[in-house]
């Protein structure tokens, strides 16, 4: 009898000891799984990597040996059919339009983000608001001598175009933000860029430009408009004229607003559209047929 129970231990104790070492060896095989599963996702990460890095290096271009390759690319067309062709045309034109101005920037404006010239960064700013004030410059004038050919004025001119091209930064941005959710950021970021606008950047420019001339204040209304309007024949100078027209237009803007319970909706989208056409055929017809006498 106690032969059979010593059997008995020995054989429970075999069994044990086999079962420890299955689990063992299961724990060592799913240990050899993880570490193999690891290793392949890390090998695919570099590889991934790899990839990326090889598309940035082919979508540089050395326009210049003597200078820094520049971020830009030929312009691919990936897809077929007609719709195709027209965002290939598109590309192919804003390719030729901006691909200057990228060498330009790449060649004048250290680039921060890379650690080596992180130490640059205030040349860098420096470099950004003289690009800023020369291209603003040309943008000016540009649009005065094309309004001189046209028989435009300049106000109108810089009413539609010039406050066309300082604005579609403003409209990128607040799109990205509505696309995230933030509708109320959009329309305060169009509200504070107004506000902005009317206050810093006409009041600075006219500041300064009153020191230097000693404190004489600064015009609005041309020898000829003021003429006009001594004589009668101007009804209301435009930037008066323009004004109330503002306030019209803020107007429709609250009462749509409220008519939508202040949500931006498709709707409201094509209605500030609308509403800005108006605004563009009255700044042209009042400039083009009514020789500022409506």
């Amino acid at each position: 009898m106690p032969r059979k129970k010593e059997d008995e231990g020995k054989k429970r104790k075999l069994w044990c000891q086999t079962q420890m070492a299955k689990a063992i060896e299961a724990v060592r095989e799913k240990k050899m799984g993880y570490l193999k599963a690891s290793k392949e996702f890390q090998e695919h990460g570099n590889e991934n990597q790899e990839e990326e890095e090889e598309e940035e290096e082919e979508a540089k271009m050395k326009p210049c040996p003597c200078l820094p390759a520049v971020s830009a690319d030929y312009p691919t067309r990936k897809k077929t059919g007609c719709w195709a062709w027209v965002k290939h045309i598109l590309r192919w034109l804003l390719f030729v339009l901006s691909f200057p101005f990228v060498c330009l920037f790449t060649w004048t404006i250290p680039d921060c983000s890379k650690e080596h010239n992180r130490k640059w960064f205030w040349l860098s700013f420096l470099m950004s608001v003289l690009w800023i004030a020369v291209l603003s410059f040309v943008m000016v004038t540009v649009v005065g001598r094309t309004g001189c050919l046209l028989k435009i004025d300049t106000y109108t001119m810089g009413l539609i175009f010039i406050a066309v091209g300082t604005s579609v930064p403003d409209c990128i941005s607040s799109i990205l933000v509505a696309r995230d959710g933030f509708g109320d950021m959009a329309v305060s970021n169009a509200i504070g860029s107004n506000v902005f606008d009317i206050n810093l950047g006409l009041g600075l420019p006219f500041l300064v430009r009153m020191a230097i001339d000693k404190g004489k204040p600064i015009s609005l209304l041309s020898e000829e408009e003021r003429g006009l309007l001594a004589s009668g024949k101007m009804v209301l100078p435009p930037h008066v004229k323009f004004g109330f027209l503002l306030l019209l237009i803020l107007l429709v803007v609250q009462i749509v607003l409220l008519a939508t319970r202040y949500r931006l909706t498709k709707a409201t989208g094509f209605s500030f559209l609308a509403v800005y056409a108006m605004f563009l055929t009255y700044a042209l017809v009042q400039e083009v047929h009514c020789n500022q006498a409506c």
